[in-house]
Parts: structure tokens; sequence; C-alpha cells
């Protein structure tokens, strides 16, 4: 699964990164209250550019780690997206021949029980409560008791969902 991170925590500086804006500020006031003591302009503008560099030190640390987590953040939903779409691609919904469906023999007759609620549920909604799954050589898949409720009402064609072979499978 995904690792979740709250923005925080992602774009949290290394300890590195705290210690050199630490020494830049450090740098800067030792710069200002030197040029307080000393009545010296120069050392206390010098300290005001060590703290504006250490604003835009911190400033694009910031920004970067925002700017990875977001790319990060991206390429998972991308991935996540491409599996969708994948998903999709591989079952698509035809019109199929019910004398065209084969049934592989490791299909056993299904529980009574199973079958009557099947069909009960088919006569109260007008649909099966199963899709009929089938491969692109027409044999069956998934959904036996919906094939055979069609086959008890006489049917010539059902509404299959057709189940294409996926990059990863051979």
């Amino acid at each position: 699964m995904c690792e979740l991170r709250t923005w925080e925590e992602a774009t949290k500086l290394k300890r590195l990164e705290k210690l050199k804006i630490m020494l830049n500020i450090s740098i800067a006031i030792l710069s200002i209250a030197t040029g307080i003591i000393e009545n010296n302009i120069a050392w206390a503008m010098n300290g005001l550019l060590w703290i504006t560099i250490s604003i835009m030190e911190y400033s694009g640390l910031k920004i970067q780690k925002g700017q990875d987590e977001t790319i990060n953040l991206l390429e998972k939903h991308t991935k996540l997206q491409s599996a969708i779409i994948d998903a999709l691609i591989s079952e698509t919904a035809v019109e199929v021949e019910i004398n065209k469906i084969k049934i592989p023999k490791h299909f056993t007759k299904p529980n009574p029980q199973k079958l009557k609620h099947k069909f009960k549920y088919y006569r109260e909604n007008h649909k099966f409560e199963s899709p009929i799954i089938i491969d692109m050589d027409h044999n069956l898949i998934d959904g036996y008791t919906s094939y055979l409720i069609a086959k008890n009402y006489n049917k010539t064609t059902v509404i299959a969902k057709l189940k294409r072979k996926t990059k990863e499978q051979p």
C-alpha cells in the first residue's frame, strides 16, 4: 500500500539543513551585535544580509521539498490511474449468443440455495446479480449461475463482460 505522510513530515528539514540555517542566523546576530557595539552600520547591514540569506535558504529548501513531494504524489496517482484504466480496458461489456459460451469442466452444479437466491434476485430486479464473464474464446470465467438463469429463461443472447488479456498476463 502507499505510504501516506503529512505535508509537515514530507517537507521537514534535515538536521544538517537546520544547523546550516542556525549558523547563518548566529552569524547575523553576531554581525548586528558587533555593528551596534562598534557603532558601525556596515556590520549591522552585514547581519541583515545574513538574515536574508537564512530566510532564502529556509524558503528554498521548503519549496524544493514541497515540489519533490508533489511530484511523488503525482507519480503515485498516475500509476493508480493507469491501473484503473487497464482494469477498465481489460473488461468490456459485449452481447454474446448464449450457445457460443463454453462451460469449462471445473464448473460444478451450484448450491441449490445460492441458485434459488440468484433466481429470486433476477425475478425481482430483471437483471443478474453477478455478471457473466467470458474470455476471448467465449470460455466462461465467472457468472455460472447467471448463465444458468439465462438458459432457464431461454435467452438467446446475454450481455457478458469480455475479459481481455492484460500486458502482464501470458
